[in-house]
């Protein structure tokens, strides 16, 4: 259930969504009087007072449980099907629209408008939920009212959700914007209409709806091209290439770069002097303000203390922030950094150097991400990190650099890396190239499963590391018995369900 910032009655929400209200058969209703405060798609949640929104999926439809949301107490509903809501014996008014999915965005739309804080739209390839999470931490903080979507709510559904549930004294909202097809960042950014808008990765992605990089490059960079050409700010990470030549081609006064430089020899980077890192020909192009951030120390919970370097117009300044956020989080962390100095010193005209200090009061410890984003045990003998999240060459290839910081005998469990398309099978060849650039073969084991095993497995092997694969849980732990290691990580794409393999692992593995 969806509590709105403010009431609206059924005949505005009809006209919003440009709807045809319908009278019941056997009542009168006056719709200027029928007040709605809450919205709901499933009937096995609160329904009772709500205007219920039938949702229409791969698997069900909510038309199918208007008649439930009726006797459960809702005020009225939302409907697309005319047949099937034609057969129904309904007392509720209903809503005739188009499209219900599409309906709700506009509603949402409006309620965003009418609200109208700061909105900070966070797009990428990899890294959208980490980003939009801290950028939320860092400016909750400093004690603003800050709104943020739900966990990895970034669809039209779940932007949706979350530009509906804003709060009336909201002053700053951050969404996720995600895709898996060509238009959807268009159409969701044309909904939202960001301020401020995050580029925080590029990678192949979603190639079975995007088709090409160059088209996943076309279909993410629509969101900051947007906020530019209203004459709003964009925050993108120049540290990768692609983005990097984006960033410097974009036609705007109010971009902010930021990077964290990922190196293959992770012994010298906490004796790096800072600018040193990102090399004397990209300092040069950098004209505009960025943030450099780069991992200075990291525990064995991979707990990251990272260096910052901050250059805003004549302002420069370095500093430290111990976090619990793993090395590979740094252009995560970077992201949100300049964000929050570019909206306290342009937006709301703090001194720069009260700003720093601002952000040094944070403590980074009471951070907490989504789970299964790099999540942490310790479990005495050995630490188990759970990454099962989702997994696409990007993230992976993360993982592996965060893991490479670390002495001792590691053991990675890789799943599948969906939605590739015709890159599938090249990419999980690839693999064993990614983990190279940062994994000592001789402390390194891999077990792999999944549809793409034996590209995993071959390419894991051309490298020189040691695989296996696995089919059951079992037949994993008790492959897992017969080796010491100090660290294991898990990865897969959400379909793959690894995360109850960890929960498996951490709840029933006992070593020998």
């Amino acid at each position: 259930m969806i509590e709105l910032p403010f009431d609206l009655t059924l005949r505005e929400i009809s006209q919003i969504c440009e709807g045809k209200i319908l009278q019941p058969k056997n009542d009168h209703y006056n719709f200027d009087e029928i007040k709605i405060k809450y919205l709901s798609f499933d009937t096995r949640e609160q329904v009772s007072e709500c205007l219920f929104i039938p949702i229409k999926g791969s698997r069900f439809d909510g038309h199918d449980f208007i008649e439930e949301a009726q006797k459960k107490g809702a005020k009225a509903t939302l409907f697309s099907d005319y047949e099937k809501v034609r057969k129904l014996n309904l007392s509720i008014p209903c809503v005739f629209v188009e499209d219900t999915k599409e309906a709700f965005l506009k509603l949402s739309s409006y309620i965003r408008k009418r609200v109208n804080p700061l909105v900070i739209a966070v797009g990428g390839s990899a890294g959208k939920t980490t980003t939009k999470e801290l950028i939320y931490f860092v400016l909750n903080s400093s004690g603003l009212s800050v709104h943020k979507s739900k966990k990895s709510f970034n669809n039209e559904i779940g932007v949706s959700i979350s530009m509906s549930s804003l709060k009336k004294d909201t002053e700053v909202a951050v969404f996720e914007i995600g895709t898996s097809s060509l238009g959807e960042i268009e159409k969701l950014t044309k909904f939202v209409e960001p301020d401020f808008g995050v580029l925080v990765s590029y990678g192949k992605e979603h190639l079975e709806g995007l088709r090409s990089p160059e088209l996943v490059l076309k279909e993410e960079t629509y969101l900051t091209d947007f906020v530019a050409g209203k004459g709003g700010a964009v925050f993108i990470n120049i540290g990768v290439d692609e983005l990097k030549d984006y960033f410097f081609r974009l036609n705007s006064h109010k971009k902010v770069g930021f990077l964290m430089p990922l190196y293959k020899n992770h012994n010298k980077i906490s004796k790096a002097e800072p600018l040193s890192i990102v090399g004397a020909e990209l300092l040069k192009m950098l004209r505009t303000d960025f943030v450099l951030v780069y991992p200075r120390d990291v525990s064995r919970k991979f707990e990251t203390e990272f260096g910052i370097y901050v250059s805003f117009s004549d302002m420069k300044k370095e500093f430290y922030i111990r976090t619990n956020l793993a090395p590979h989080f740094g252009s995560n962390l970077a992201s949100a950094l300049s964000v929050f100095i570019f909206f306290f010193h342009y937006i709301r005209g703090e001194d720069f150097e009260h700003i720093i200090d601002m952000l040094q009061s944070i403590n980074f410890f009471d951070f907490k991400n989504e789970s299964s984003r790099f999540n942490v045990f310790d479990l005495g003998k050995f630490i188990v990190v759970d990454d099962s999240y989702n997994s696409n060459p990007l993230s992976l290839s993360a993982l592996f650099y965060s893991a490479g910081f670390q002495k001792g005998k590691k053991v990675f469990v890789i799943g599948d890396m969906l939605e590739l398309g015709e890159f599938s099978e090249i990419e999980h060849l690839k693999i064993g190239e990614s983990a190279s650039m940062y994994l000592e073969k001789d402390n390194s084991f891999f077990f792999v499963s999944g549809e793409f095993e034996k590209y995993m497995e071959e390419g894991l092997r051309a490298k020189g590391f040691q695989v296996s694969v696995f089919k059951k849980n079992d037949e994993l732990f008790e492959s897992l018995r017969r080796i010491h290691f100090d660290f294991i990580f898990f990865k897969a794409s959400r379909a793959r369900k690894f995360d109850i393999i960890v929960q498996d692992f951490i709840n029933n593995f006992k070593p020998s």
